[in-house]
């Protein structure tokens, strides 16, 4: 009987332990994207992907002040539960228009 226990507590815990590593974004680690800032506080690269811009001091300098500009971007990107990537920003410069 404490056998069977056992195997079910390790079963539940493995369970409960597995989703959070592949839940870990593995998209953490800094990335540079470049793209056009639009008026939807969004950075859209060449090829089309749509980057949510994190509410942070950088980030707000970029979408606030660059809005039409193209934008060399440095940052973290994590993926919402809905799917839209977000960067946060740590640092960005204004780059002519490609």
């Amino acid at each position: 009987m404490k056998r069977k226990r056992l195997i079910f507590a390790v079963s539940v815990i493995t369970f409960l332990i597995i989703p959070m590593f592949f839940s870990t974004n593995v998209l953490s680690e800094e990335v540079t994207i470049t793209g056009k800032v639009n008026d939807n506080y969004q950075i859209v690269t060449e090829d089309g992907q749509l980057y949510e811009v994190a509410d942070t001091d950088k980030g707000n300098e970029v979408v606030l002040q660059y809005v039409g500009n193209f934008v060399k971007v440095v940052g973290t990107i994590k993926e919402s539960d809905v799917g839209e990537k977000i960067i946060t920003v740590t640092s960005y410069e204004v780059k002519a228009a490609e």
